[in-house]
């Protein structure tokens, strides 16, 4: 039959030998001398041996009892070091946190965020993952990463909160005649050359529905999910692309121009996708929580 240690008789028994009796042990646990003694009796009784050779002078470890006191001594320290690692991870003065990004502009939405949680939590340790949206996808399912800021996800395995609540606008060169129109109709843009997204964002679908509502058969040119590639192949003058308000009015120069659509909202969301039955850390929690509600759209004026 195996053994099951208490680890309170344990520490009363400890105490006993290097308070070097029942008494001053009793003062230092803050408990009689009665309950101590019993504690010390009831552990002998459960392991078999006699741990203490009692006297009216002195309290002395059986042979038995050096080899329980070095073991407990080690195990109580054991003990210790946990609560205390555990206390440490709740009050996030330690931890880690790794948290994966897809390339379409989410470092840039983003880094005021990773700062301000960074100086909130100094000791937590931040990994930051950067990947495709198909990528950190199977991540989150093969537990790689704990968090990932995705546009949106209608996988049921995974919990979902949105963060950013956002819409399209058309980005121009400067150099077209649309980019000087307070708003653009989709039908515009017909024979346009295009630069979109990948296939696996939902904002892709999205705009895909938009045209096909429009009656318009898009001239896509080229996919990619790199703001800053489709930026510079719209800032060339070779096409159009979309990019989120929020994007947009954080990102300006003269050779590109962000109009609003006409009559549409395309929608873009972005938001933090975790795997529903995994336990999340303290430091994950934590990010979530500083996330908070949804923020509101940018302003959807024309940006140049």
């Amino acid at each position: 039959m195996g053994i099951d240690l208490d680890l309170r008789r344990l520490r009363f028994f400890v105490e006993v030998v290097q308070q070097g009796g029942f008494s001053a042990a009793a003062k230092k646990l803050f408990a009689t001398q009665s309950t101590v003694s019993k504690a010390v009796k009831q552990l002998e009784e459960e392991l078999g041996v006699v741990l203490l050779q009692r006297s009216s002078v002195r309290t002395d470890l059986t042979d038995e009892g050096r080899v329980v006191f070095a073991k407990a001594a080690e195990l109580l320290a054991a003990s210790d070091r946990l609560k205390a690692e555990l206390d440490e991870l709740k009050g996030l003065r330690r931890g880690l946190l790794t948290l994966g990004l897809a390339p379409l502009g989410t470092s840039t939405l983003l880094a005021d965020a990773l700062a301000s949680f960074k100086l909130r939590h100094p000791m937590v340790d931040l990994k930051v993952e950067v990947a495709s949206v198909l990528d950190l996808h199977e991540q989150l399912l093969d537990l790689d990463i704990e968090i990932a800021a995705l546009f949106e996800s209608e996988d049921e395995r995974l919990e979902y909160q949105l963060y950013i609540e956002d819409h399209l606008m058309v980005l121009l060169p400067a150099s077209n005649p649309l980019a000087t129109t307070p708003t653009v109709d989709l039908r515009a843009l017909q024979g346009l050359p295009l630069f979109l997204y990948d296939e696996d964002v939902p904002a892709s679908r999205a705009i895909a529905k938009a045209f096909e509502a429009a009656g318009v058969s898009p001239h896509v040119a080229a996919r990619s999910s790199h703001l800053e590639l489709l930026y510079e192949l719209v800032k060339s003058g070779a096409g159009a692309s979309f990019v989120p308000s929020r994007f947009a009015a954080s990102r300006q120069h003269r050779a590109t121009v962000a109009v609003p659509l006409a009559d549409i909202r395309i929608p873009w969301r972005l938001g933090f996708a975790w795997l529903r039955s995994r336990y999340l850390s303290h430091a994950a929690r934590a990010w979530l929580h500083s996330a908070g509600p949804p923020q509101p759209n940018a302003m959807s004026e024309p940006v140049g």
